[in-house]
């Protein structure tokens, strides 16, 4: 071609406008000359279908580049941003190697550098994607990010500021692998997405994707899915109920992602409620009505069973030696909260134990009335004379 050409399909799915109406002749112009230094341009706004990704294609000298453009209002975090993985996906699928992405910020009155969307901008500049015209509308240029931890305490950072924000989790496993608690619904997925191809940039260890399924027990859309997996470097995992009630009924030691996952949605990021600990390789999800006790129950069904072992007020976040030493009963949680420790220990390994736990009390955050139930089931078997108060 001996000019650049733009191919735009011209109809919003919900919106009754035309991106002919807001790609003006004047932002076109802009966006050719910034992708291929030329002013002159073709192009066609196909009616056919809707136009997924916000995309405008220009094909040029053999490369084909794809840009995607911001809302034209800026609305919530979920509208503004769901339109773009789906670009990315596109980005992905293109067989042409000679290609490129571009973001392309169109005129808005609302706020472009709230935390979350600079979060995202991040993410979109780590899996590749180039800014046409941050400068005239951000007043801080965009950064990559450089390391996956980066990426996991600005995510939580992020949460902080928002608790109604409970959509993907990133973590780290016990062996070191990055894990991705993605829920699988409404504007959840398109995240998940656009966190699996920004780490797949920089991940040096392996990473799992847990695919967290609710309602019709839906995945990633097929296309995301696909992509992800042609990566090479992401490991999908499929929750869902059957495979949680296959788990629980062949192990008393349930290791389930949805478990896990509750976890995070009800306490946040890892971190030992008995000392602090903060490396995610060393924390772990604890039961506190252990699983083996309710698949004992007799008066529960076995739909009832599995609930109480996945559910995420039976749960606290525990280092691994913290852990061991509630599932072998040497320090218990009181019904009130209060941690104690067996009175008939030796001194030496009591010291050890009062040196490494920095608190005496669980948090009242966590001790909701829920997670106290749990711990009645837990403490009938045991005779509060035997404990006595940590301090």
């Amino acid at each position: 071609m001996k000019k650049p050409h733009f191919i735009i399909k011209n109809k919003f799915q919900k919106r009754r406008e035309l991106y002919s109406d807001i790609l003006t002749p004047i932002i076109l112009k802009d966006v050719c000359e910034r992708v291929t230094g030329c002013r002159d341009y073709t192009y066609e706004f196909n009616d056919t279908g809707y136009n997924e990704g916000r995309l405008a294609i220009i094909k040029y000298k053999g490369r084909t580049n794809f840009i995607s453009f911001s809302e034209d209002r800026v609305m919530g975090r979920n509208s503004s941003f769901q339109s773009f993985p789906t670009a990315l996906v596109r980005y992905h699928q293109e067989e042409n190697k000679n290609k490129k992405i571009f973001f392309y910020f169109l005129p808005s009155s609302g706020n472009y550098e709230t935390p979350y969307f600079k979060f995202i901008y991040r993410l979109m500049k780590t899996a590749g994607v180039e800014f046409l015209n941050e400068d005239d509308f951000l007043t801080s240029r965009i950064h990559f990010f450089t390391a996956v931890d980066d990426i996991i305490t600005s995510r939580d950072m992020n949460r902080g500021r928002n608790r109604s924000n409970q959509s993907t989790y990133l973590t780290r496993g016990s062996d070191n692998t990055i894990q991705i608690y993605g829920k699988t619904y409404g504007a959840s997925k398109y995240e998940t997405t656009l966190l699996c191809l920004a780490l797949s940039k920089i991940a040096t260890t392996g990473i799992e994707l847990y695919e967290i399924r609710e309602g019709n027990l839906r995945i990633l859309p097929a296309p995301a899915r696909e992509v992800i997996n042609n990566l090479g470097t992401i490991k999908i995992i499929s929750t869902d109920l059957t495979m949680e009630r296959r788990e629980f009924e062949e192990n008393d030691s349930l290791r389930s992602p949805r478990y896990i996952f509750n976890i995070l949605e009800r306490l946040g990021p890892k971190k030992c409620s008995f000392c602090n600990c903060e490396i995610p390789q060393l924390v772990e999800g604890a039961h506190i009505w252990p699983v083996a006790d309710i698949k004992r129950e007799s008066n529960l069904s076995q739909a009832q069973k599995l609930e109480k072992a996945i559910d995420g007020n039976n749960g606290i976040w525990l280092c691994q030696n913290h852990h061991k030493l509630l599932d072998f009963h040497i320090l218990t949680i009181s019904n009130e909260g209060e941690l104690k420790i067996q009175s008939n220990l030796d001194e030496i390994s009591s010291d050890f134990i009062k040196d490494i736990t920095t608190t005496n009390q669980i948090p009242d955050t966590v001790l909701t009335s829920q997670f106290v139930g749990y711990l009645e089931k837990r403490n009938r078997a045991f005779q509060d004379s035997h404990y006595q108060i940590l301090i």
